[in-house]
């Protein structure tokens, strides 16, 4: 199985991901453009949580947690925040989406 820190930061640096819960939320209420993959810490608030698997759901969008949480997410992104969700526009290099299948 991939490393899905390494995964993530591939994404990131050569692909297109979205950061933030509320654009994610944003995203999936806009239905305008369907990101392949959702990325959730596993820390992040109950509410935002459900929302994002509620509309994920209903886009047909796959949602995955991040074991490490808020910090961790932000880390493997190399972004010196908490990050509680992000939405994977294009994978780029990674094999990302593999982990989903798994």
């Amino acid at each position: 199985m991939p490393d899905l820190d390494k995964e993530i930061w591939l994404a990131y640096s050569t692909g297109r991901v979205l950061i933030g819960a509320r654009k994610v939320i944003r995203l999936l209420k806009a239905g305008t453009e369907k990101p392949k993959l959702v990325v959730l810490a596993k820390n992040a608030p109950e509410s935002i949580r459900k929302e994002i698997e509620y509309l994920a759901q209903m886009a047909g969008v796959p949602v995955i947690f991040h074991e490490g949480g808020s910090l961790s997410l932000g880390r493997a992104m190399r972004k010196p925040f908490f990050v509680s969700a992000a939405a994977i526009m294009e994978e780029g290099e990674s094999s990302i989406l593999e982990v989903v299948s798994t």
